[in-house]
């Protein structure tokens, strides 16, 4: 069953069992999406690396945009 679950779905769970501080929990659930990327990827970091430079040049606005166009 284990390998059947996303990499974020056994973070979620991670995050659960161990009851993380809600100021970690941003951090580990960007670290899972990198570890399915570069593992859906077969290692491209680069993969990884544009998904990082979203999210640094959107910040916490990254994947709002269709919110705002909505409003």
């Amino acid at each position: 069953m284990l390998m059947r679950m996303s990499c974020v779905t056994r973070t979620l769970a991670a995050i659960r069992r161990y009851k993380l501080p809600p100021e970690q929990i941003d951090d580990v659930i960007l670290t899972a999406i990198n570890v399915g990327l570069c593992l859906e990827s077969n290692g491209d970091r680069q993969v990884a690396e544009g998904f990082n430079h979203d999210i640094v040049t959107n910040g916490r606005g990254f994947g709002r945009c269709a919110d705002k166009v909505a409003t």
